[in-house]
C-alpha cells in the first residue's frame, strides 16, 4: 500500500495511501525523530520531522480497477532502511566523536536548524526551543532503550545520517520517485540506532524493529497494526502486484507491469519503466508503464513527469503528490511539520 501523509486520495483511481506520519512523517523528521537518531533512524510514528524508518513508497502510482473500484500502488509499507547490524552501545568515548550519553545534545540542535528554513517556508513557523524539547525527547527514547539493552548504537554512523538530512531537508518536499531514491542513503540513518524486536512483535516506532541484513528489505512499525513488518524493494523480472495491503515495491526505474482482471490485488511482473519522453501507451487504461513520478500523457502519448501542486490533472497518477482534487494536483506535503517546528 503507497502509504503518504496518511491520506487516501484518488477518487475513483487507486487507493494511495500517502502517509505524514509513516513515510515523509518517519523518513525525515527532527521532533519525532531526528535523523534516526531520535526516532533513532527508523521514525517514530507520531507526527514529527520523520525518521529513517517509515512506508516506502510503491513502484508504480494510483491505479483504478477496470470496475472504478479502489485498487492500490505496486508498493507498501516499508520501514528503515535495511542494512548490517550496528555496533552494540555504550557510554563510553568514540571514535566518530559521539557517545550514547550525548549524541542527543549534539545532534538534535543541528536537527532543528536544519528544519528552521523549510518550517518557514512551508507556514508552520519555527521555534528553536519547541523544536529542541521535542526532538530530544524523541532521542532520549532510543538512548533509554540503548541503556535497558533493548537496543544497539552506532555512532560511526551519525554524520554520514546528519548529511542525508541535510541534502532532504533543503529540498523540503520529495516526490515519491526522489523518495525511492534516498532510500541507500538513508540507510547510514537506519543504522544509528537499531532495535531488536522481530517482524510481527508489538512496536510503537520504526527503531525498536530489527533491520534485516538484506539492503533490498526496509523494515518499519506498521502504524494500523503497531506490529513490525517488511517491505522488499524487487529487481526487474520479480512478481509483484498493485492493490491495497501490497507490501512489497519494484525498484526505481521499474513498474508492475499488472494484469487489471479480476479482484485486487493485481498480479504482474516488474519491468523496465518507459523512459521520460518516450511514447507510451495511451490507449491502456490503468497504465504505470512510465514508473513511479511519471505518467503516460495521454495529449503527447510520451511519458511525462508527474506535475507540481496547483497544476491541471484529470488522474492522480498524473500529480507528484498522487492527489488530483477538484481538477488540480495537490501540493506535496513538506518533510516537517507543526510539531517539528514550533514543539
Amino acid at each position: 500500500m503507497l502509504s503518504w501523509r496518511g491520506k487516501t486520495v484518488g477518487g475513483g483511481l487507486a487507493r494511495v495511501v500517502l502517509s505524514g506520519p509513516t513515510m515523509f512523517t518517519r523518513y525525515f523528521g527532527w521532533a519525532a525523530v531526528m535523523l534516526a537518531l531520535s526516532a533513532g533512524c527508523g521514525g517514530s510514528t507520531d507526527s514529527g520531522l520523520p525518521g529513517t524508518g517509515g512506508a516506502a513508497s510503491g513502484s508504480g502510482g494510483a491505479a483504478g480497477t477496470p470496475s472504478g473500484g479502489a485498487a492500490g500502488a505496486s508498493g507498501g509499507a516499508a520501514g528503515a532502511a535495511g542494512g548490517g547490524a550496528a555496533g552494540a552501545g555504550g557510554s563510553g568515548a568514540s571514535s566518530s566523536g559521539y557517545t550514547l550519553d550525548d549524541v542527543c545534545q549534539k545532534t538534535q540542535p543541528q536537527g532543528c536548524e536544519m528544519s528552521k528554513d523549510c518550517c518557514t517556508k512551508s507556514g508552520f513557523g519555527y521555534d528553536a526551543n519547541g523544536c529542541l524539547k521535542n526532538a530530544l525527547a524523541d532521542c532520549e527514547k532510543n538512548v533509554d532503550e540503548v541503556k535497558a539493552g533493548k537496543m544497539t548504537f552506532d555512532p560511526s554512523k551519525v554524520d554520514a545520517c546528519l548529511a542525508v538530512y541535510k541534502k532532504l531537508l533543503a529540498e523540503c518536499t520529495l516526490g515519491v520517485n526522489e523518495f525511492l531514491l534516498a532510500l541507500d542513503e538513508l540507510k547510514a540513518c537506519s543504522l544509528t540506532f537499531q532495535g531488536k524486536l522481530p517482524t510481527g512483535a508489538s512496536c510503537d516506532r520504526d527503531v525498536q524493529c530489527a533491520p534485516s541484513p538484506d539492503p533490498n528489505t526496509f523494515v518499519g512499525c506498521d502504524d494500523v497494526t503497531n506490529k513490525c513488518t517488511q517491505s522488499k524493494r524487487l529487481p526487474q523480472g520479480s512478481n509483484c502486484s498493485v492493490g491495497d495491503g501490497v507490501g512489497d515495491f519494484c525498484a526505481p526505474g521499474l513498474y508492475c507491469d499488472a494484469t487489471w482482471a479480476a479482484l485486487p490485488p493485481y498480479p504482474g511482473v516488474c519491468k523496465t519503466a518507459t523512459a521520460l519522453g518516450q511514447k507510451c501507451n495511451t490507449f491502456k487504461p490503468y497504465n504505470l508503464e512510465c514508473g513511479a513520478g511519471f505518467y503516460c500523457n495521454k495529449d503527447t502519448s510520451v511519458c511525462t513527469k508527474a506535475k507540481i501542486g496547483g497544476a491541471g490533472c484529470l488522474e492522480s497518477l498524473e500529480c507528484q503528490s498522487f492527489a488530483c482534487e477538484l481538477g488540480k494536483c495537490a501540493p506535496l506535503d513538506p518533510l516537517v511539520d507543526q510539531q517539528t517546528c514550533t514543539g
